[in-house]
């Protein structure tokens, strides 16, 4: 097991919302600059995980602007995502932006573990 955060993400996010999500991401990066390493590859993606060389990486976080559309298995809810990072340091970046998505995005959900 570990601590992990959650989020269900019903829908694509707009390019209004993304565009807010993404300058919050950069304010995330530059102030977690020490925690976090950026993994983003292309503009409709946040992906991040915790500082590997000191072994405080986890889980890889991923977040996208467009939901998923194609079924691992018959019953998997399409909505839901999760991220464990076993409340390491970057965890505190991983869960301001799920709060901050929340914000703007009242259907976007968020919880974690306690």
């Amino acid at each position: 097991m570990g601590y992990t955060n959650y989020w269900h993400q019903h829908n694509d996010f707009t390019d209004t919302e993304w565009s807010q999500i993404k300058q919050e991401y950069e304010y995330i990066k530059e102030a977690c600059e020490t925690i976090i390493v950026d993994q983003s590859e292309n503009k409709d993606e946040i992906i991040f995980n915790g500082m590997a060389i000191k072994g405080l990486d986890h889980e890889t976080f991923v977040l996208n602007k467009n939901t998923k559309t194609k079924k691992d298995y018959k019953e998997q809810d399409l909505s839901f995502n999760f991220c464990k990072t076993a409340m390491k340091p970057y965890d505190l970046a991983v869960w301001h932006l799920l709060c901050f998505v929340q914000r703007i995005c009242p259907d976007f959900s968020i919880s974690r573990d306690r």
